[in-house]
């Protein structure tokens, strides 16, 4: 008689998702070896920071920690069709931003997955998750707009990053109102020759 694979350690789990951009769950991942995680989390980081213009960003390894649990129960509610808990973490600094992006950029993708299986309440959960970290949550492509300022501190180059998805995204309510980030994304869109959301063409 067979037996069925054992889960997968989170850092196992994660290796694969950072190298193949898949992921593939006998259950749910385990969070057995904090320093690994953190380390190849930290490696993944250097490269993913280098596509972000302006200052330097530290890694956070609290905050891409968290998102890499967050994106591994995600993945496994999917797969399994449970019902799972996703910790909550309200970002705070630019450098927790980027470092959750790195792998919280790969939740859209479920969360279209999980629209298609029915799980109407872990998509309900990402929504609110992808409008309280609007960097990665510009992705979904959410009518809904993210429920604060899209400054990021102030960051240029995480402004940038925001924009240049924003376009590709469309969605009007994801439109900065004011500030730089609105400068920065009007900037983005005059390059590529297309109107602001809303029928608004910038000059």
């Amino acid at each position: 008689m067979a037996h069925a694979p054992p889960p997968p350690t989170l850092h196992d789990w994660l290796t694969r998702v950072l190298a193949r951009g898949e992921s593939v769950l006998a259950g749910p991942p385990t969070l057995d070896d904090r320093p690994r995680v953190a380390a190849t989390l930290r490696d993944a980081y250097a490269v993913h920071a280098l596509d972000v213009a302006g200052p330097p960003l530290a890694f956070d390894e609290r905050a891409a920690v968290w998102a890499a649990e967050v994106l591994a129960a995600a993945c496994w509610a999917v797969a399994s069709g449970e019902d799972v808990r996703l910790a909550d973490r309200e970002p705070a600094t630019p450098a927790e931003h980027l470092s959750a992006d790195l792998l919280l950029r790969f939740l859209p993708g479920v969360a279209t997955r999980a629209k298609a299986r029915g799980l109407s309440r872990l998509g309900d959960r990402l929504a609110d998750l992808f409008r309280r970290w609007p960097l990665s949550g510009v992705l979904a492509g959410l009518a809904d707009g993210p429920v604060g300022p899209v400054e990021f501190g102030g960051h240029p180059g995480l402004q940038l990053l925001y924009a240049e998805r924003q376009v590709e995204a469309g969605q009007p309510a994801w439109v900065p109102s004011e500030g730089m980030a609105l400068q920065r994304l009007e900037q983005v869109y005059r390059e590529r020759g297309r109107p602001l959301p809303g029928g608004t063409h910038v000059a």
